[in-house]
């Protein structure tokens, strides 16, 4: 056969070995195209002969055409000696010899046929009967290398998703879709074309979603581009007519088993990797308390299911926003399945934090006019006695706080009172000194006078008695400012003792509305239990000895 049939036939089996997953790309192509022309390696006129002429010849004088090259036991010689390249490229190796053997196996088709078993003599040929047999270069061949040619190129798209995905594909049920998901989901994005209808909304379904997760054999979970879930199987939630699956880009799928036991379902969402494309979470979980009802869209699959009695979580591919709402849940126990897709050389590890031994738990439930009175929340280190939450009646404390203010600004104007009378005594007594000085001199000067006989002494008398009557004014006055100063001192003193009982009272008010942690530990969950007209139930639970997690 010539060099072009036999590249013919290299590029037929390079579409054969890509329809059974091996990935021919441009090294195991070359590998196929040398292999395919290698054992014409024994003649010197030959595209490979040319190329190494002094080993060609060596070969054609010593063994001749057709002999040693082109047997089976040469092959496996091959095969051992390029041991080391399958250690380096196992796919370039695989490749390089199926391109050997092709050519083997269109030389059968050759009148001359070929040793197999050199150096037993015998001929092997495809046919048995001659006039089927092919000659070198004839019309025959060339119509032999055009039917391999347009073979290859025939296969090459069908052989994109191997022959198994290209029968399935033709099949188109869920369950034999389901199959691809599997085979492809740790290596490939996995798009599914479904065209049926929705057995809930009565509405038709058709157009192509990211796989999730599979059901069994009998179906899959599917994400529309709102995010919501839906179950696709033969008689599911969609009724698929058609389920075709189909690669999306390259990714690393990645799956951890946790122990989700004595565990906020926060620490779950904590520990995921964020440099996944996307997480899943598959599991199933007994919450301390009760979870809040969940109702997914209709028509559309629950990704988590709640149940209050007993109080139990399921999770079905759930995203880490689905989980959310629930992260202050404290799970007695449960488990999880974590996937996680990343885009390849990206991978992360995923590991939760180490935990003590499972700690008391202490359930409060009290009565709050609104949540706004909540002190703590999921995750917050409280010690024995500290408030965790605030009772706030606004009526008692706004009232008190009032009578204070009150008090205060009774304390201010006697305060003032006492600053104006201090400021009218000291001057009323500044006026009867000046006018006790002028007297006193008066006095003094009549009294010179009367001595003289100047002046008669009914003059001093009068004098002395008004002095005397001054002296008097000034001792009634320094009583009187200071009785009033003492009255007023008093009065502020009483304003200010009553306005700090008023704030003591208050403080003793507001204190006594705390509800206060009956022990040390960490909160692992607050909730609503129940909403009443201006009154909110609230659960808050307290795991003794436990410390959060900037303490671990």
């Amino acid at each position: 056969m010539t060099a072009g049939t036999h590249l013919a036939g290299a590029a037929l089996t390079a579409g054969i070995l890509r329809g059974f997953g091996l990935e021919v790309g441009l090294p195991e192509g070359l590998a196929l195209a040398w292999g395919s022309v290698m054992p014409d390696l024994d003649t010197t006129t030959s595209g490979p002969g040319k190329f190494a002429r002094p080993l060609s010849a060596f070969l054609e004088r010593r063994f001749g055409h057709r002999t040693l090259t082109h047997s089976l036991p040469f092959l496996l010689f091959l095969a051992l000696l390029l041991h080391p390249l399958w250690r380096a490229n196992p796919l370039v190796y695989w490749s390089f010899l199926a391109g050997y053997l092709s050519h083997l196996l269109l030389d059968t088709l050759n009148v001359n046929g070929v040793p197999l078993l050199w150096p037993w003599r015998a001929q092997f040929w495809m046919f048995a009967a001659r006039e089927w047999r092919i000659r070198y270069a004839s019309p025959q061949e060339a119509t032999l290398a055009l039917f391999l040619a347009l073979s290859a190129f025939a296969l090459w798209p069908l052989s994109g998703q191997g022959f198994a995905s290209a029968f399935r594909h033709l099949v188109g049920t869920p369950e034999v879709a389901v199959l691809d998901y599997l085979d492809w989901r740790d290596r490939w994005e996995v798009w599914a074309e479904v065209r049926g209808f929705n057995r809930e909304t009565q509405e038709p379904v058709e157009g192509r979603f990211l796989v999730v997760e599979a059901l069994g054999r009998e179906g899959f979970l599917v994400e529309d581009e709102l995010g919501r879930t839906l179950a696709v199987s033969r008689d599911g939630q969609v009724v698929a007519y058609r389920a075709r699956m189909h690669r999306g880009r390259p990714q690393v799928l990645k799956e951890w088993r946790l122990d989700l036991s004595g565990r906020l379902l926060a620490d779950l969402l904590t520990a995921l990797p964020r440099s996944a494309r996307r997480v899943w979470i598959t599991g199933e979980a007994r919450p301390v308390t009760a979870p809040p009802p969940l109702v997914p869209p209709v028509g559309t699959y629950p990704r988590v299911e709640a149940s209050e009695s007993p109080p139990h979580l399921r999770f079905h591919a759930a995203r880490p926003e689905d989980l959310a709402p629930l992260s202050g849940l404290y799970l007695r126990a449960g488990s999880a399945v974590v996937r996680a897709a990343f885009a390849p050389g990206e991978e992360a590890s995923l590991e939760l934090p180490a935990l003590p031994a499972l700690p008391t738990l202490h359930p409060l439930v009290f009565s709050l006019p609104s949540l706004s009175g909540l002190l703590v929340r999921p995750g917050d280190r409280v010690e024995e006695g500290e408030p965790i939450a605030r009772q706030v009646d606004e009526g008692p404390l706004r009232d008190l706080e009032d009578q204070a203010q009150a008090r205060a600004e009774e304390m201010a104007r006697l305060e003032g009172e006492l600053t104006r009378a201090e400021a009218r005594c000291r001057a009323e007594r500044e006026a009867l000194r000046a006018e006790l000085s002028r007297l006193k001199d008066e006095v003094g000067r009549l009294r010179y006078l009367v001595a003289q006989g100047a002046e008669a002494p009914l003059r001093l008398a009068e004098a002395e008695a008004r002095l005397e009557e001054g002296t008097a004014r000034q001792t009634r006055l320094a009583l009187d400012c200071t009785g009033e100063r003492a009255r007023l001192e008093e009065a502020i003193r009483e304003a200010r003792l009553a306005r700090t009982r008023l704030l003591r009272r208050k403080e003793r008010t507001a204190a006594a509305q705390l509800v206060r942690s009956p022990v040390a530990g960490r909160v692992v969950e607050v909730k609503v239990r129940d909403l009443r007209p201006g009154e909110v139930v609230v659960e808050v639970v307290v795991a003794a000895g436990e410390r959060g997690p900037q303490e671990r």
